[in-house]
């Protein structure tokens, strides 16, 4: 990535997240570079899954017990990833294949900040985990993103409409920086397992709630498994065509996304 590149990354991440451009002044060019690589590293392993060759994170241990209160977002988030314009030429041979797919994946994935510490019982959350329920006996589809997308859209209207009940999501004119929306804005997520794993924001698996959205079997860069949590450690996904309620799993890579946050 240009060095001209990754200062207006870090000038965008510092200001809005560490206090200020006066940091970026402070700092060599040398270890403001390796900030934002290590950053942008971060943000790759979030979206992406961790890269051939590492070690798949084993997520904490779920629990009924409380977990110390913080705030939902430690600090403010950016609206718009500040690694979204990110681009690399196309005859730099020393940009690896995994980066530049990030770096079109960033156009969709919102910014990582500190994972998410406080559970979360927002109203469109707790209809999503009655709708994981439910779905199945109104008919709807089958299939894991049909079901993920359908549940998690039903839940983001149900507080305009007054009504929480199963209904089938419209399909995506456009994805941009999916992740959480206002209250009571519709949250229509992509159409596919692999794409709606870049949207919301990562959860300390301590803190899983309600309506999380929860990925695994990661495989080519990519989430294969998703299902809709219910809380104390459960999920609902779709096996085999076939409707499941089982344990969050406990081992690999596992990532917890909230896309139902009421945000003012």
């Amino acid at each position: 990535m240009s060095k001209k590149k990754l200062i207006v990354v870090l000038v965008v991440l510092m200001s809005c997240c560490c206090g200020g451009p006066a940091l970026i002044v402070a700092a060599p060019f040398a270890e403001l570079t390796s900030m934002a690589k290590q950053d942008f590293g971060r943000q790759c392993d979030i979206a992406l899954g961790p890269a051939t060759g590492t070690t798949p994170t084993t997520p904490a241990t779920t629990s009924t017990e409380s977990i110390p209160l913080g705030p939902a977002s430690p600090a403010p988030i950016p609206t718009t990833n500040p690694y979204a314009s990110l681009t690399f030429t196309a005859d730099d041979t020393d940009i690896e294949p995994r980066d530049r797919l990030c770096a079109s994946v960033m156009q969709v994935a919102p910014w990582q900040g500190p994972e998410l510490r406080e559970s979360s019982n927002a109203s469109a959350a707790v209809c999503a985990a009655n709708l994981a329920l439910s779905y199945p006996e109104a008919g709807g589809p089958a299939e894991s993103a049909d079901y993920v997308r359908d549940v998690i859209y039903s839940a983001s209207v149900a507080g305009s409409s007054g009504r929480c009940v199963p209904g089938r999501a419209p399909r995506a004119a456009a994805t941009e920086n999916c992740g959480g929306t206002r209250y009571g804005e519709p949250v229509i997520l992509p159409e596919t397992v692999r794409e709606q794993a870049f949207c919301g924001y990562v959860v300390d698996p301590a803190a899983i709630s309600p309506g999380d959205l929860v990925f695994w079997d990661y495989r080519n860069n990519a989430a294969t498994r998703a299902g809709i949590a219910l809380g104390s450690g459960e999920l609902v996904t779709v096996e085999d065509e076939e409707f499941v309620r089982s344990s969050v799993p406990g081992a690999g890579h596992v990532q917890i996304k909230r896309v139902l946050r009421e945000v003012s």
